[in-house]
């Protein structure tokens, strides 16, 4: 999930904790690709790259759900933090 397109921002959280921030990109294929979004862990307090966790195709909206310091849903997708990923290529 190294090499995904960057995308334009659609929206990020925090962790209640203030630990983790999620932000998602919805990417554009152009005329023949569907819409896709990406999601990428930010370690906040680290100064580490951001991680790409997350993403899936044909979909072109973004609801993100801390339900605790280490368990983010996005779009549904329950992922489990810092480690955690969801990519609809191999999660089908």
């Amino acid at each position: 999930m190294s090499n995904l397109p960057n995308g334009e921002y659609l929206s990020k959280s925090t962790s209640p904790n203030g630990t983790y921030t999620i932000r998602t990109y919805l990417c554009n294929g152009g005329a023949t690709v569907d819409y896709a979004v990406r999601g990428e862990l930010i370690i906040n307090n680290k100064n580490k790259k951001a991680r790409n966790i997350y993403w899936e195709y044909k979909i072109n909206v973004s609801e993100i759900t801390l339900d605790s310091d280490d368990t983010v849903k996005i779009n549904g997708h329950k992922i489990n933090l810092p480690s955690g990923k969801y990519d609809w290529r191999v999660d089908k």
